[in-house]
């Protein structure tokens, strides 16, 4: 017969043979996930950084970045980035000298010319127009008090472009450009191969392409921000002024005895006129006086 202790002794060691076996077991996994991912990890080195994982590090980058670009964001709002353009018609009564006087006028706003052009029409007018840069501050100064006593503003038009939000956006870009730029270059620092060589400078070449149009990007909206741009048209409108007629017209004594003989001349021809016709009408005259002085005569009889 089996006695107890005995018996004990048997369930021990079974026992013990169980978690021997499931330690062992345990043991072997760890040991080919390891090898697993240490095969994985080797495989990745080997193969070299390639778009596909610069990609991947600027999602996480951008991702990081989350908590910062509202912030970023409430600054920008603040101090909205707006692109303003003005045009302006305007008649002058010179265009050389209101041209002078408009460069006068933009310089001592800090501003600069960028075109001018003028076109002499057949009647001697001249017109053109001026492209102008001033600095957003004294943009709205020079649009309202260019009219003068020499200049007659025809139109005047004033557009805004807030460019605020996009500004913001290539912000975030180039942080992220920068980012994969960054670790671009320390995987070419840390290549071996030839081939991972091309291919992290292909993809470091694209990346630094991408983030130089960003910043051109970026400095054209400053530039425009910062300085309007005024297109301004031209016309010169001379004022028709009589001349003043030469001496010989302007003769007192002369043009009276000019009048003077007009009017003698006039009455002649008057007197002429009733002498032709009583000629003309004499044989009828005549007679018909001859009769009426005979009745005349009669009358006067006849009353005494």
């Amino acid at each position: 017969m089996v006695t107890k202790s005995k018996w004990k002794i048997f369930i021990l060691t079974l026992w013990f043979i169980v978690f021997v076996t499931v330690l062992y077991a345990c043991s072997n996994d760890d040991e080919v996930e390891t090898t697993q991912e240490s095969y994985d990890l080797n495989a990745d080195e080997d193969a070299g950084f390639t778009e596909e994982q610069a990609t991947t590090e600027e999602v996480e980058q951008a991702e990081l970045r989350n908590e910062s670009e509202p912030q970023l964001s409430e600054d920008r709002a603040e101090s909205r980035m707006v692109i303003y353009s003005g045009r302006l018609a305007i008649e002058v009564p010179d265009f050389d000298d209101s041209e002078r006087e408009l460069t006068k006028e933009i310089e001592a706003r800090d501003g600069y010319i960028v075109e001018s052009s003028s076109y002499e029409h057949e009647e001697g007018l001249v017109s053109g127009s001026i492209v102008a840069r001033i600095p957003d501050d004294y943009f709205h100064d020079f649009m309202n008090n260019i009219e003068g006593e020499h200049t007659n503003v025809t139109e005047k038009s004033i557009q805004g472009q807030d460019v605020t939000e996009e500004y913001v956006d290539l912000e975030s870009r180039l942080l992220s450009k920068e980012a994969v730029e960054e670790r671009l270059l320390n995987f070419l620092d840390e290549a071996e191969d030839t081939e991972d060589l091309l291919n992290i400078s292909n993809d470091l070449s694209g990346v630094q392409e991408e983030i130089e149009q960003i910043k051109g990007r970026m400095g054209y909206l400053e530039n425009h921000s910062a300085y309007s741009t005024v297109h301004i048209d031209i016309s010169e409108q001379r004022v028709n002024v009589p001349e003043i007629e030469n001496q010989d017209s302007l003769n007192t004594i002369e043009r009276a005895q000019q009048l003077l003989m007009n009017t003698v001349n006039f009455i002649i021809n008057i007197f002429s006129g009733i002498t032709v016709l009583v000629i003309g009408l004499s044989p009828v005259l005549i007679p018909l006086t001859v009769i009426a002085l005979i009745f005349y005569i009669k009358y006067r009889r006849n009353k005494g």
